[in-house]
């Protein structure tokens, strides 16, 4: 079964540009080989001396046949990603089913 995902991708406490550009092309590495880097944005941001790498999907949610199998496994490898750059990031990933939270928001579940 096919599912909607909006995701949401968050790695914080990077100390510098640097290290956050390299963050990035980490997850960005997974993020093609997973073939939803059309999808999925990824940017570098700077905020009160913090850097952070935020990823979110566009208007359009990504369709992922298999979620199941799919979701955790693509943890890992975003885990994996960025413990290769530092093992004192925090990474926060957020899968969300957009038909199922649209059903909720709706009352229709």
């Amino acid at each position: 079964m096919s599912v909607n995902l909006r995701i949401e991708l968050d790695v914080r406490g990077l100390v510098s540009r640097e290290q956050a550009e390299e963050a990035r092309q980490a997850i960005h590495e997974v993020i093609r080989d997973e073939r939803i880097d059309n999808e999925v944005t990824l940017s570098v941001l700077e905020r009160d001396g913090e850097f952070m790498v935020l990823g979110r999907t566009g208007f359009h949610p990504v369709i992922i046949s298999g979620v199941r199998y799919w979701e955790p496994e693509f943890k890992r490898s975003i885990e994996v990603a960025v413990r290769t750059v530092t093992a004192e990031a925090d990474v926060r990933l957020l899968c969300v089913d957009v038909d199922l939270e649209r059903a909720i928001e709706a009352g229709t579940i």
